[in-house]
């Protein structure tokens, strides 16, 4: 980085003009003569090789700095940058220079003092401009500052939206690639979607015995259902980046197959025979059979009342609990 602006007076420039005692030239690091390379950064220490200029790096770090003044008269005033160089100075103002940086900058109106010295310096300024832009540049970069923030909110909304789908666990599990719980109505399937993915890529096809659901063309969950749902009671629908699937149980509470009670509802697992990290594991009873949680039947459920529970009795002796 540049060094802090040090200006001196014109009458120091007599010093340039004296006789130059070139220092011999020798590695910085083990005093080789032969084949030197001066440092790129500050050109006025020498090194035989690189290993030689990365030990020695430790102690050359503190006094090794850019001169973007002395780089720019290197070409044509070798001598000069020399000088410059090994003085320390960044800029050479003559005294008339001096009080015109001196009153611009306590001047209210007019050229600001860094406006003066870039008009003195140009790029040889040892001072870093400000970046300096157009108003279609400066409109493009507001716009992708929005458009970045709006990103990262909604990255921050999706993944509250998605925290917010809370599982009780003894109802349903949550695995990494979707949620699922239950009453004893319904089996509630939730995916979180990928930022941007437009509707027409969420495919879900519900049968009664089967569940397939893909998202921009890969499947994420399909096979055998579990138990039999009602197709016609059954829907899905994507909100705020989440599909939400909502299964109606055909054996369910009010809606009983023939033989079945409230525990046959229960369901382990969205699909059959589906692996235990998307089950739910159920302690046996003295009886060899599975305990149903009591949270199960405190658990929400609907009961129409009207003819549709006739025609799920009657069809109900087809499908037992698996």
């Amino acid at each position: 980085c540049a060094q802090a602006f040090q200006p001196f007076c014109f009458s120091t420039m007599a010093a340039m003009h004296t006789p130059e005692t070139l220092e011999a030239k020798e590695c910085a690091n083990c005093g080789a003569t032969d084949g030197l390379g001066k440092c790129s950064r500050c050109h006025s220490a020498y090194f035989c090789s690189v290993k030689c200029q990365k030990a020695y790096w430790p102690f050359h770090k503190d006094i090794c700095r850019r001169n973007d003044f002395a780089d720019a008269l290197e070409a044509t005033e070798p001598k000069f940058a020399r000088w410059m160089r090994k003085h320390g100075k960044q800029a050479v103002l003559r005294d008339d220079e001096v009080d015109r940086l001196e009153r611009a900058g306590k001047a209210t109106s007019g050229f600001s003092r860094q406006e003066v010295m870039e008009s003195m310096y140009g790029r040889a300024n040892p001072i870093p401009l400000q970046p300096s832009y157009t108003a279609e540049e400066r409109l493009a970069v507001a716009h992708r500052d929005e458009d970045e923030a709006v990103a990262r909110r909604a990255v921050t909304d999706r993944e509250r939206r998605w925290a917010s789908v809370e599982i009780p666990p003894a109802l349903g599990v949550s695995t990494t690639a979707y949620k699922w719980k239950q009453n004893q109505t319904f089996v509630e399937i939730y995916f979180q979607l990928p930022t941007n993915l437009p509707t027409r890529a969420v495919v879900v096809s519900i049968e009664p015995r089967r569940l397939h659901v893909s998202l921009d063309g890969a499947d994420k969950l399909s096979g055998e259902l579990l138990k039999e749902v009602d197709v016609d009671g059954s829907t899905w629908f994507v909100s705020d980046g989440l599909l939400h699937i909502h299964l109606l149980k055909r054996n369910r509470r009010g809606h009983y197959d023939d033989g079945c009670t409230n525990n046959d509802t229960f369901w382990t697992s969205v699909l059959y025979k589906a692996p235990a990290n998307e089950s739910l594991a159920l302690p046996v009873g003295n009886t060899g059979y599975a305990i149903v949680p009591t949270e199960y039947f405190s658990s929400e459920y609907e009961f129409d009342g009207g003819p549709n529970a006739h025609a799920y009795k009657k069809r109900g002796k087809a499908i037992k609990a698996r």
